[in-house]
């Protein structure tokens, strides 16, 4: 298969080798959680297909979606950060596919080599960029606004006019009254911007979406074309002969191997004890 993930797909040859073998398909159903609050974080999901929901709560007023992850990023941050855990769940949004790894074994990557460690910290950086605009959007613009710019990033992951969505998820993702976000969906659909079908919207007029969207989407959309610009190549997952030797030839790869017989060796220690 062919790796779609851009983070992935934006890694050189060799660093993508380096990982590969640890890297497993999986498949993402709707409200599927990849992350829970202050649950230990397994896995990192590089999401190939789909979009996923990063949730902040409190107990009075509920969860809010403070960003948004599709193929232009990965869930699990706050792992590859040094921490074992987030207050912060993620589900699913639209159902898709993703390439999981485990905590360790990315870890063990990371400490091997300093290329994937910067590349994947330059995808945190457009993460945190998305986090602090969603941040003034809430607390500065109207309801309008942040409705366009949750539908434009969400086609932007998606990479497609039609958005699986109801009035419900809508309302609790921008963190508003259903009927508010029922009221404005009709808005933009007798404007000609939107048609609303069951369970779904679809984008007719992308460009009129854009004007009554807030200058934050394109900030966030910048630092991704940004990160986008590197250029990607035609990784293949399964290509196992070459997989094996980069990783047989390559010295980050000697490394992280080493780094990963040490670990497992510690881990069946603690074991024993």
């Amino acid at each position: 298969m062919i790796v779609r993930n851009r983070v992935l797909a934006s890694l050189n040859p060799l660093s993508f080798c380096q990982l590969a073998p640890y890297l497993t398909p999986v498949w993402l159903d709707r409200r599927a959680v990849l992350q829970d609050h202050f649950h230990r974080i397994e896995y990192v999901h590089f999401i190939e297909h789909g979009v996923a929901s990063l949730y902040a709560r409190t107990r009075a007023d509920g969860p809010v979606e403070v960003a948004l992850v599709g193929p232009f990023g990965f869930v699990g941050v706050a792992a590859i950060l040094g921490n074992s855990r987030s207050p912060h769940r993620c589900l699913m949004q639209v159902p898709g596919e993703a390439l999981r790894i485990s905590v360790p074994d990315l870890l063990d990557a990371m400490h091997a080599s300093p290329a994937i460690r910067h590349h994947l910290l330059a995808h945190v950086h457009a993460l945190l960029v998305q986090n602090a605009q969603a941040a003034l959007c809430n607390g500065r613009h109207d309801v309008e606004q942040r409705l366009c710019r949750w539908l434009l990033l969400v086609a932007d992951r998606l990479d497609d006019t039609v958005i699986p969505i109801t009035h419900d998820v809508l309302s609790m993702n921008l963190g508003v009254r259903r009927a508010g976000v029922t009221r404005l969906l009709g808005l933009l659909q007798r404007s000609g911007a939107i048609t609303l079908g069951r369970a779904t919207c679809q984008i007719v007029d992308r460009a009129a979406l854009e004007r009554r969207a807030c200058e934050c989407y394109g900030i966030i959309a910048a630092e991704y074309r940004h990160l986008n610009a590197r250029g990607r190549y035609e990784h293949v997952l399964g290509a196992g002969a070459l997989t094996r030797r980069a990783l047989s030839e390559g010295r980050d790869g000697a490394r992280m191997r080493q780094l990963r017989e040490l670990r497992l060796a510690r881990e069946a220690q603690l074991v024993k004890t």
